[in-house]
């Protein structure tokens, strides 16, 4: 055994590392360019701290010459209160990024001789100058509107994109963003303040532009570690690289796998590019899992495989802990059900913890329902009360309430729109105008007989008319089905996804709520309870799996795996270049859910969705091996089925014609039930309200079309 070795052994009996080979030799790789891939569970942090120790205590390394980069500000305290442990003294400078680049530009101010712009530290002055810019353009933000332009804002500075790019690129609903983004950014300009944004964006600016600075900060930092590197931006990245050009030894930590915060501009390509951008680079590897068994691991693994986007081809997740059960498939008959079987997991009271994993927030608001009436503890992680003010939920809430009172102008006037009219704003006008006195009549009843309208428009409002009065009659979970169902209410600035969760949340709370006192009673309540956050420190846990990244728990309930929603894009042979990264982000974002497991891994799937047939569970399929054909395979059957009436797949032109289908408002005529709208869409399942019939149905397109039921109206 050489010396150095004899010391890091040393080293490691001193301070209680007990590091495996592939860890050891992470510490021990200390200068030049390296990037390591850390799998879920393989101790990256214990490795960081036992390195940046080692540089310090045996290389002789001053810790004046080392910043360690973390995520977030709560990653940085864990990462100075683990170093401290260790070795006493916290004499390393940890800091995130957004802190690193405020020192630069102090540095500035003082070279300089000048003061840069203002800080603006509170999120809530953010929004109220959105609300300001915005207005001034005749929009008016829900708390909703407001985080999609803050992350929209995010994502372009740390994307870097120019302006050209922002107009191509950025299409928000219902909003030119382009035109709020400059308003928003001449306002800073204006009054000298800066977002936490533009703290990189400056920090960039100073370490490219100006030397005197660069040398600063380059020869006091020998050595940058970079923790969570697969979250870290393209701006994040490119900072980096200037800040170690000059000495040349950077070590990040990541793993492209556990990246899922592209919404937020992570910049996962830098890992996948890494030795195109240091071309002299090593890339190491800690592929051990310490966290989960055996059978969670190779379901994981075996999963995650079959994303492209990745460092190496044969990068595979191992472990050393026994077998374990396998993930188990949990069947609920509908998905009404799921908050009751939460609340009797929680009654189990399994040793160890339990957290109940979501894509969505929304999602949780059934569960905390049941188990905050049935007073069953639980804990909360990631929550937000934004469901309560969103477009989906006002809009169903104005339906229900028109339908009480369908004389209501006013009331109309924000729903008309919303739902199959195809009626203008000057008719909606006319008719509120011309109906009134002793003969008025109910709005979507006069429209049925007004004659500035032609026939199509009429029947529409008849159709209309007569769903209302049924919404007027029905108990509120009743009501809110024929709303999405039947009426064809339809949010046209809500994304796919979260028109779905919304809806379905919607039913799960009214299923539960169907007195409309009631309802709107227990809404108030949640939002007050969701905005409290969780009081009890006992019980299941509750939470995004973006939010319990970093986070292991004994048993997973993973329950928001469906299609349309995690993956957002179904799979079919003809993915754009951007759907093909959503489902990527999708995958990852499902492995990292499969991973916080330790010993319980149990995915949730359901038959039906409170009476209406789901869009599928692809992510459970592949990990339960449902799917017995490849995607190869079904690629090439794509392109030329066998002529068998059992096949499942479609040829490329009945993909096409089930494509052309797919449209809300569509016409169709089906060879049994005749002539109809489409006036719901959930994957390939359709609700069609055919002329013949009263209520309205659900049919599988793609069935329709593989068996030449279906044609659009007039072929």
């Amino acid at each position: 055994m050489s010396e150095a070795e004899e010391l890091f052994e040393s080293f490691k009996t001193e301070y209680g590392f007990p590091l495996d080979p592939e860890q050891s030799e992470a510490c021990k790789t200390v200068n030049g360019k390296v990037l390591l891939l850390a799998v879920p569970g393989s101790g990256k942090t214990t490795v960081m701290i036992a390195r940046l120790g080692y540089m310090t205590r045996v290389c002789g390394i001053s810790p004046r010459s080392i910043l360690a980069i973390t995520y977030s500000v709560a990653g940085t305290k864990e990462m100075q209160k683990r170093y401290q442990k260790y070795f006493g003294a916290c004499d390393i400078e940890f800091r995130t990024i957004n802190g690193f680049c405020a020192t630069m530009i102090n540095r500035y101010e003082k070279v300089k001789g000048r003061k840069a712009f203002e800080l603006i530290e509170r999120d809530e002055s953010v929004s109220s100058i959105l609300r300001t810019v915005m207005a001034e353009q005749g929009i008016f933000p829900t708390e909703n509107d407001l985080r999609e332009v803050k992350t929209a804002i995010t994502y372009c500075k740390n994307s870097m994109l120019d302006d050209g790019e922002i107009e191509k690129e950025i299409k928000l609903e219902g909003k030119n963003f382009a035109d709020i983004y400059r308003a928003y950014e001449a306002y800073k300009r204006d009054r000298r303040l800066m977002d936490y944004d533009d703290q990189l964006v400056y920090g960039y600016t100073i370490l490219k532009n100006h030397p005197e600075v660069n040398a600063v900060y380059a020869d006091r930092f020998k050595y940058v570690c970079v923790d969570e590197a697969q979250d870290t931006s393209r701006l994040q990245h490119e900072i980096i690289k200037l800040l170690t050009d000059r000495s040349g030894n950077v070590f990040m930590v990541g793993d492209e796998d556990q990246s899922i915060y592209g919404f937020r501009a992570a910049y996962p390509k830098a890992l996948l590019d890494f030795k195109t951008t240091y071309p002299d680079a090593k890339i190491l590897t800690i592929s051990n899992n310490y966290r989960s068994t055996k059978n969670i691991v190779k379901a994981a693994d075996s999963f995650i495989k079959q994303n492209k986007e990745r460092i190496n081809g044969d990068k595979s997740m191992k472990t050393e802990n026994p077998d374990g059960t396998d993930p188990v498939r949990i069947k609920l008959t509908d998905l009404h059900l799921l908050p009751d079987y939460i609340r009797r997991v929680s009654a189990e009271k399994t040793p160890g913890t339990t957290a109940c994993l979501f894509r969505l927030n929304e999602s949780m608001l059934p569960i905390i329902d049941l188990l905050s009436e049935k007073e069953v503890p639980f804990r909360v992680r990631g929550g937000d009360g934004l469901f309560f003010t969103s477009t989906t939920v006002t809009d169903v809430i104005n339906i229900l309430n028109f339908a009480s009172d369908p004389y209501d102008g006013e009331l109309w006037k924000k729903i008309y729109y919303k739902l199959p009219l195809g009626i203008t704003k000057a008719e909606t006008e006319r008719a509120i105008a011309y109906n009134y006195g002793d003969d008025m009549l109910a709005i979507p009843d006069y429209l049925s007989t007004a004659v500035f309208l032609n026939d199509k428009k009429r029947a529409r409002a008849k159709r209309i008319w007569e769903d209302i009065r049924r919404v007027s009659e029905q108990d509120t979970y009743e009501a809110i089905r024929t709303i999405f169902f039947s009426l064809g209410y339809n949010n046209k600035r809500s994304d796919k996804v979260s028109e779905i969760t919304k809806r379905n949340t919607l039913l799960a709370l009214a299923y539960r709520h169907r007195n409309r006192s009631d309802f709107y009673r227990r809404l108030a309540e949640l939002e007050g309870e969701v905005k409290r956050g969780s009081v009890s420190r006992d019980g299941i846990i509750l939470s995004t799996i973006h939010s319990a990244k970093g986070l292991e728990f004994d048993r997973v309930l993973l329950c928001d795996c469906k299609n349309g929603v995690l993956p957002m894009t179904q799979y079919r042979s003809n993915l754009r270049d951007e759907e093909k990264a959503e489902r990527e982000e999708d995958r990852r974002l499902f492995y990292v859910g499969m991973t916080r497991a330790k010993s319980t891994l149990e995915i949730v799937t359901w038959e039906s969705e409170f009476g209406a047939l789901n869009s599928g569970f692809e992510f459970p399929d592949d990990v339960f091996e449902v799917k017995k054909v490849s995607k190869t395979a079904q690629n090439s059957v794509l392109t030329r089925r066998k002529a068998s009436k059992n096949s499942t797949f479609l040829t490329e032109n009945e993909q096409v014609f089930l494509e052309s289908l797919m449209q809300i408002d569509a016409t169709v005529k089906h060879k049994t039930f005749g002539e109809g709208k489409i006036i719901y869409l959930n994957g390939t399942f359709a609700e069609i309200k055919f002329d013949r019939y009263p209520v309205s149905k659900t049919i599988d397109l793609k069935t329709c079309v593989m068996n030449k039921l279906i044609t659009p109206k007039g072929r």
